[in-house]
């Protein structure tokens, strides 16, 4: 009975060792597979560290109806609902929240609670 070497493509672009998990035979994933071949690609780190995740909006001001494309960071916010937000370049006030958007837009620093209306998000800041 002839044994056959298991087929082993090199890549230039998976990972050997370090943190980063790489995908193994059997279809789990693992640092313990992470042999430099082409099965073997990396899926990125496993220390459970997070990823930065932002949020970017369309939002209206209830002050003077301006738009702005805005992002906060690792919290969503509603579409349609009114905040108090205090942004990075000191515009804070009410705005509603018009559309979710991509563009990354000035950084959010706070947001309170939502509110259903400008009226209300005004009267209670």
């Amino acid at each position: 009975m002839r044994r056959f070497k298991k087929f082993f493509t090199p890549s230039r672009t998976s990972p050997k060792g370090g943190r980063r998990a790489c995908l193994c035979e059997d279809n789990t994933y693992s640092i313990k597979c992470c042999d430099g071949s082409l099965r073997a690609q990396g899926i990125g780190t496993t220390t459970g560290e997070q990823l930065d995740v932002w949020y970017g909006y369309y939002v209206q001001s209830c002050g003077d109806g301006h738009n702005h494309h805005v992002h906060i960071h690792d919290t969503p916010l509603t579409v349609g609902k009114t905040y108090y937000l205090t942004l990075e370049n000191n515009h804070n006030e009410c705005y509603t929240i018009l559309e979710e958007s991509q563009a990354e837009g000035i950084h959010i620093n706070t947001a309170s609670v939502a509110y259903d209306d400008c009226t209300t998000c005004e009267n209670a800041n």
